[in-house]
């Protein structure tokens, strides 16, 4: 039996998590239907536009996503220590904001009022508004609105009724830093990986394009920042992806991790110990390699930030090729798998072999 989705998501603890989901194979969910000859790309942006859209209301960064011909990627981070900095007047507030997703289309949500927002607070017990908190929070309920929104689009365009979505999501938790950089390389790789482009900056409605399009924005707008102009937190077009370098030191203030931050994202606390140029050019360097037919020795610079990350160099194309089918519901080295095992009382999870292979 597979484990209990209560045991991958817990909306009341900090968490990372890949969720992925596929249409049903009566579908097309975006790119030109081979059967039909029908084109969905405009499709992408949906996805896009509301991920960005349900990121500003929910307690959920996006770390990464991938939005692909038959099935979407995403990796988000919950955040119930952010909620817990709210009062309830703004819990209310965005779930009333939230309960109007599936059904808007446009993407102009209506304000609640503060008539509006005082009687629900008035009506709510204790356990109802805890109830609430733990929404915003919650993998689960992010992904209900998502899906059930691009499902009544798709089905109003193409005139019909009936499933969009094969089954529930797909979850699995990423439990350190190692399986984070691994999962977001694979996510960013997937329309390379799949033959639709050859680069990661060709890859339109992938956080990998969007943070490459925002490091040419930062550059060619070099005047917003030294004026600070707040256009450049408005326009940036990565603005409300989750930070991806993690600052660390003894002068790094632990409580910038629950602070409002002044783009569209939910703070600046970053993902991973490692610039986002850093980043790039590991991203870049596997994608050539992916599409090329003799596949080159990981060069020192890049095979010192992996041994940083306790990444195994020599699995390192196994790894992101078959990310997929090596991991169960939990990815991460050993000693954290062993412990993840421990808490839902298990001895042993699926995956934890190939977890030792991938990572030292």
């Amino acid at each position: 039996m597979s484990p209990l989705r209560g045991e991958t998501i817990d909306p009341l603890t900090v968490g990372v998590c890949h969720i992925s989901c596929r249409c049903v194979r009566s579908t097309w969910l975006c790119g030109k239907d081979p059967v039909t000859g029908k084109d969905y790309e405009h499709r992408r942006q949906w996805v896009s536009d509301r991920l960005a859209l349900q990121a500003s209301l929910f307690a959920i960064e996006i770390a990464f996503d991938a939005v692909m011909v038959n099935h979407t990627h995403n990796v988000s981070v919950n955040r119930p220590d952010v909620v817990a900095t709210w009062s309830d007047e703004e819990v209310v507030r965005r779930n009333l904001m939230i309960n109007q997703l599936p059904r808007c289309f446009n993407g102009n949500l209506r304000k609640p009022s503060a008539v509006e927002i005082r009687i629900e607070i008035t009506l709510s017990d204790e356990q109802r508004m805890q109830d609430y908190r733990i929404r915003l929070s919650d993998p689960s309920w992010f992904m209900k609105q998502l899906n059930e929104y691009l499902a009544r689009r798709i089905n109003k365009e193409d005139g019909v009724t009936g499933r969009v979505w094969e089954g529930p999501f797909k979850c699995r938790r990423l439990e350190d830093e190692s399986a984070l950089l691994v999962c977001g390389i694979y996510v960013d790789l997937n329309q390379v990986r799949s033959g639709e482009v050859k680069t990661p900056e060709e890859s339109t409605y992938t956080s990998a394009y969007l943070r490459i399009e925002g490091a040419k924005f930062l550059a060619e707008h070099a005047d917003y920042i030294n004026q600070n102009d707040d256009r450049i937190y408005r326009e940036r077009p990565d603005g409300w992806l989750a930070e991806l370098t993690l600052e660390e030191g003894p002068n790094v203030d632990a409580r910038n991790s629950v602070l409002p931050s002044k783009f569209p994202r939910l703070t600046d606390k970053g993902l991973l110990p490692m610039r986002l140029k850093d980043y790039l050019e590991l991203l870049d360097w596997t994608g050539r390699n992916q599409v090329s037919e003799k596949r080159a020795a990981i060069p020192d610079h890049l095979a010192s930030i992996l041994e940083r990350l306790h990444v195994n160099a020599e699995n390192w194309f196994e790894t992101i090729d078959n990310f997929d089918t090596l991991f169960g519901r939990a990815v991460g080295r050993t000693a954290t798998m062993i412990n993840r095992a421990k808490a839902s009382g298990r001895g042993w999870i699926r995956g934890a072999r190939n977890c030792a292979n991938a990572f030292t």
